[in-house]
């Protein structure tokens, strides 16, 4: 049994935050029936490079959704949307600022028609904010809550974290809030409305250097692969590649030190506690990066491994997507699709004891599944055609 079998979502929202949300709840059981307007079609339809000719993009971001085309400035779109939602437990919308009055998709509409509706809206900035009316991409919102400010080489320009960061915290935030929304739905009967920001998602994840702030005065200044707090925590390089190496405990530090042959720095009164450490992190550094570059990485890993030091190489997504732990925790998702072949993706990390999490239905073609949801709504093959003549479809 699926966990959320018998949950149905209606989702019309579009590129990363949205439907990656909506990807979770199909993933665990939902039927989430996606709708993308009949002409343009998601965002990521038109991302590069092609796959199975469909957009990789796309195809990571999709699986497990039934795929309908409509037009919702339309009125015969609009009143279908009620009817999708007449019945529906979720509706999901990353709409742009004051769209979905626009479209008649506003939760004051829809819950309406679904007394009991779990709405969840997704933007930049969420409904009480001066910035409400602006839209906003990853980009724009990794440098605004203060990711890119905090991440990136000491002294060099600030980077984007290499994946859609402020989406994703975005999307895992929106599901774990539908979840609990669902569960307070089956204890009281009431519906919800959802205010996801962006902004705030992205915020959260700055965690302690808030609080160091707040104890210090002092604005986190970017370090590299470097931790404000520990050390050493950080990337080195090796003779061939990198090494990541994490000292997060005293008790791992003597053995930190008997791995690189260094025994003595134990009781050194620079280097004895975490608070000296990263008081004489310069120092620690440079005869750290001296050290390490006089061996390969295969040779410290065995090393440092041996005496209980966590550390890992650098991986590339080539050489992570072919490690023995992926391959036994299964986590690469295999779909087939009927016209575009095999997809490979990476697949749901959440295992339950009795519950199954492994479903894997490609994503949907444009207006894959318009005809068989729209004849479950009770529509006949010559309405369906009549709406599909006048581009509603």
């Amino acid at each position: 049994m699926q966990p959320l079998e018998g949950v149905t979502v209606v989702d019309p929202s579009q590129a990363i935050a949205g439907p990656l949300a909506t990807q979770i709840l199909g993933d665990l059981g939902a039927d989430v029936v996606k709708i993308e307007h009949p002409e343009r079609g998601d965002l990521c339809r038109g991302f590069t490079p092609d796959y199975g000719s469909m957009s990789a993009y796309f195809v990571s971001l999709n699986r497990n959704k039934r795929g309908v085309t409509l037009d919702l400035t339309t009125e015969d779109g609009q009143r279908i949307l009620r009817e999708l939602v007449d019945g529906a437990d979720v509706f999901v919308q990353n709409f742009s600022p004051g769209r979905a009055e626009k479209l008649g998709a506003s939760y004051e509409e829809l819950s309406a028609v679904q007394e009991d509706l779990v709405y969840c809206d997704v933007s930049g900035y969420g409904e009480e904010s001066p910035y409400s009316d602006r839209k906003a991409f990853d980009i724009v919102l990794q440098g605004q809550s203060g990711l890119m400010g905090i991440t990136g080489p000491a002294g060099g320009e600030p980077v984007r974290v290499g994946t859609s960061l402020s989406d994703i915290s975005a999307a895992m935030t929106a599901t774990y809030a539908i979840l609990t929304a669902l569960y307070h739905r089956s204890n009281t009967g009431e519906g919800q409305y959802i205010d996801i920001s962006l902004l705030d998602t992205s915020f959260q994840f700055l965690l302690y250097h808030v609080t160091n702030y707040f104890a210090t005065g002092e604005n986190p200044e970017r370090m590299g692969s470097k931790h404000p707090n520990l050390a050493p925590y950080q990337a080195f390089r090796t003779a061939d590649s990198y090494i990541v190496i994490g000292v997060v405990s005293e008790y791992q530090w003597p053995g930190f030190c008997a791995a690189i042959d260094r025994e003595e720095w134990v009781d050194d009164g620079r280097f004895a506690t975490f608070t000296e450490r990263v008081a004489n992190r310069e120092t620690l550094d440079a005869l750290l990066d001296d050290l390490f570059e006089t061996r390969s990485t295969e040779a410290w890993i065995d090393q440092l491994q041996e005496h209980g030091v966590p550390c890992t190489p650098v991986n590339t997504v080539e050489e992570i997507v072919e490690d023995p732990h992926i391959e036994a925790r299964g986590m690469i998702a295999e779909a087939e699709h009927p016209d575009h072949g095999t997809f490979k993706m990476a697949a749901n990390p959440v295992n339950f004891s009795t519950l199954e999490t492994d479903r894997c239905d490609p994503p949907p073609t444009l207006g894959e599944h318009t005809s068989e949801v729209l004849s479950e709504l009770g529509y006949s093959r010559r309405e369906i055609e009549e709406l599909e003549g006048r581009g509603v479809l």
